[in-house]
């Protein structure tokens, strides 16, 4: 659960020894990392670009976009869930994942975020085609306009051909077999937990806003994560899910459904359960159960 939760799947390693998360993860010192100067003509160019990440995804790069192409679907929403399906898939695998899983991970988890942010702030976009939401003309230009190409210490690695062929992908899905569907069965569930848990922290921030201290006297937005905080607090100070929530100044729960071009079920009742909780007379409580519930719904097998 902690590899959701607090996003450490970035610190599990493939074959080679290279931790997934690349520059994400602590661990990336105990490995050797070629870094170049980049070429590409966008805001990355100048920047130091990581050789060795890319030439694992480049090696393993029919893989990469078969994998895109039996994850998705016909709707930017289902793009969307082909990233987090492929984004999550290393939670069911064995350490260390294969160098092709690796590859796929890094793709995916680097188009993931831009694509969560638009469908974010979007609503309805999710059910109509990945082009409508963002044309593959516009594409490049966006994602240098926005800065989803430049991180805090490296840049994408990405060649744009290469970004249009997997943006292509995910507008094109066939049954490649690449992956089984127990593993997708199981990417999907905790997909759809990290949607919920977006919800019940977005919620969990109004109700700190409107004052729930008697439930926690010791919290702090920047201290040390106390043991006797509800859940629901701990969650939201970790990376992962929460990092996300405390992105912005506020994350109403409904807003998790915008990904969605059918929402589950099983997320929308997270989201009218976190609703129901603010009001409360214990709302960080009544949060800390929304939060059980989705765990034993979607992931019974691995308690939080």
């Amino acid at each position: 659960m902690r590899g959701l939760v607090a996003d450490e799947t970035l610190d599990r390693c493939d074959v080679a020894g290279r931790p997934l998360g690349e520059q994400a993860s602590g661990r990336i010192g105990e490995v050797h990392t070629k870094l170049i100067t980049c070429p590409y003509g966008d805001q990355r160019r100048g920047g130091q670009m990581n050789a060795t990440a890319y030439g694992q995804v480049e090696a393993h790069w029919p893989a990469v976009l078969a994998a895109l192409r039996q994850a998705t679907g016909p709707t930017a929403s289902a793009a969307w869930r082909a990233t987090s399906r492929l984004r999550w898939l290393v939670l069911d695998l064995p350490d260390p994942v294969s160098e092709d899983i690796a590859a796929i991970f890094k793709t995916a988890l680097g188009m993931n975020r831009p694509l969560t942010s638009w469908l974010l702030l979007a609503p309805g976009a999710a059910s109509r085609p990945l082009d409508q939401l963002v044309p593959p003309s516009e594409l490049l230009a966006r994602l240098d306009e926005e800065g989803w190409l430049i991180g805090s210490r490296q840049v994408c690695a990405g060649p744009p051909a290469r970004i249009l062929d997997a943006w292509g992908a995910l507008s094109d899905p066939r049954d490649t077999e690449v992956l089984t569907a127990d593993a997708l069965a199981t990417a999907d569930r905790a997909t759809d937990l990290v949607v919920a848990l977006w919800a019940i922290l977005g919620a969990t921030r109004e109700a700190l806003r409107a004052g729930c201290w008697e439930e926690a006297p010791s919290w702090s937005p920047a201290g040390p994560i106390q043991p006797d905080w509800p859940q629901v607090l701990r969650l939201l100070r970790m990376n992962g899910p929460g990092a996300l929530v405390r992105e912005v100044p506020r994350f109403e729960p409904e807003w998790a459904l915008h990904v969605y071009d059918t929402p589950p079920e099983r997320v929308a009742q997270a989201v009218r359960g976190a609703r129901v909780a603010l009001a409360e007379p214990a709302p960080l409580g009544a949060l800390d159960a929304v939060w059980r519930r989705c765990v034993n719904q979607l992931a019974p097998s691995d308690p939080a």
